[in-house]
């Protein structure tokens, strides 16, 4: 069972728009994002005068290394849930992977488009942890460990 991954993969209701937050504020690389074709729009009985380059079938993006995938609800309106959060965790011991994490952190903080909920900083346990929400309601954590 070692080929398995779990991949994030986040919908949105406006993907494309959601892609600018998290580059504008996350500072995410290697974008990606296709349209739905025609022939899917067909499939998905959407109206036929609907911009397709306003949609999103699947996207995706890096951040820290990390893939993240989303794509448009085309179910309905998605609901905003903080019940959805993405962690990241890294070695204190490593200090590149150390300083990445707080530069991020530092980032999304500063840049005042996020709720912070706790604050990144060292705790009792020696370890560092802090916590955002995004303007969609996921809650993105930060853990350095020893």
């Amino acid at each position: 069972m070692t080929n398995i991954k779990l991949i994030p993969y986040l919908t949105f209701e406006n993907t494309k728009s959601a892609l600018e937050y998290y580059k504008r504020v996350f500072g995410v690389t290697d974008v990606k994002r296709q349209a739905p074709t025609q022939k899917q729009a067909e499939e998905m009985s959407l109206n036929p005068d609907v911009n397709l380059d306003n949609l999103t079938m699947n996207a995706s993006f890096r951040i820290l290394g990390k893939d993240v995938y989303c794509a448009d609800s085309f179910l309905g309106k998605p609901v905003v849930s903080s019940l959805i959060s993405l962690m990241f965790e890294v070695d204190l011991h490593d200090s590149d992977a150390a300083s990445e994490l707080e530069s991020l952190y530092k980032r999304v903080a500063d840049s005042e488009e996020v709720k912070v909920i706790i604050t990144f900083e060292k705790k009792s346990n020696g370890n560092k942890y802090g916590q955002v929400v995004d303007k969609y309601g996921v809650t993105w954590i930060f853990n350095a460990v020893k």
